[in-house]
């Protein structure tokens, strides 16, 4: 439940050191995207929770929930941010035990820090790619040589990076198969990008009626496919580059 929040125990009578509480009145400020300015005070056992700006009297004061993608906000908070600068679209990828080079990749991996099997982010413009999403990818695509040479190197986080140094041949194959991916990924969707905007666009002249909640994932979806067309096209160039 999202309103229930974690504070520490007064008597530390069990195993465990939080537990789940009802914050009155504190629980009705709504969200605006920004830093977390509300802490629980351990001297004085309550929650405080400061302004993020000025506000004059009268006016509706938010609080930042947290840097949560358009996904996590719907599922946990029952809304969207239609300019959410922390969106994402997490994708899933994993390693393939009966690969023969398993052990080599989830060595790497686990020296970046990155899951071998998990969700990884991909983000609105200009990043399009987060850094352990690329890293996953190249480390993914690697033969056994590379694999050795970046889990001996101590630059292994490089492969972080953007503009990490790296054989051409790879590096063409880590956009290759982002591309693949992400195009795979938008044709799982029944309707098309142009199509959904074309229908919120009816919603709001209209012509067309939806109830609230269908709307908002309509939004949602419309949000969603922006950013993997983005990265779509991003990875293209990079193929092309």
């Amino acid at each position: 439940m999202t309103r229930e929040n974690l504070i520490p125990r007064t008597k530390q009578d069990t195993e465990d050191e939080l537990i789940a509480a009802l914050i009155p009145f504190w629980d009705m400020a709504n969200h605006r995207h920004g830093h977390i300015t509300s802490y629980f005070n351990m001297e004085t056992c309550q929650m405080e929770s400061t302004a993020q700006d000025d506000f004059d009297e009268g006016e509706q004061i938010f609080i930042h929930y947290g840097d949560r993608s358009n996904a996590e906000l719907l599922i946990h908070n029952g809304f969207i941010n239609s300019v959410n600068p922390k969106d994402s679209v997490a994708i899933k990828l994993g390693l393939s035990q009966s690969d023969p080079l398993y052990e080599k990749r989830s060595q790497l991996l686990q020296l970046l820090n990155i899951p071998k099997n998990g969700e990884l982010k991909v983000l609105p413009a200009p990043e399009h790619i987060s850094p352990e999403l690329l890293a996953f990818v190249r480390v993914f695509n690697m033969n056994e040589e590379q694999l050795q040479h970046w889990i001996c190197s101590e630059r292994a986080t490089d492969l972080l990076h953007i503009d990490c140094a790296l054989e051409t041949s790879l590096e063409s194959k880590t956009w290759q198969y982002l591309q693949t991916r992400l195009m795979l990924l938008l044709r799982v969707f029944p309707t098309t990008l142009e199509a959904d905007e074309t229908q919120l666009a009816g919603v709001k002249c209209g012509k067309l009626q939806m109830a609230q909640i269908p709307v908002m994932i309509l939004e949602y979806r419309i949000l969603e496919k922006r950013i993997l067309a983005a990265a779509l096209d991003y990875a293209k160039q990079r193929t092309k580059a």
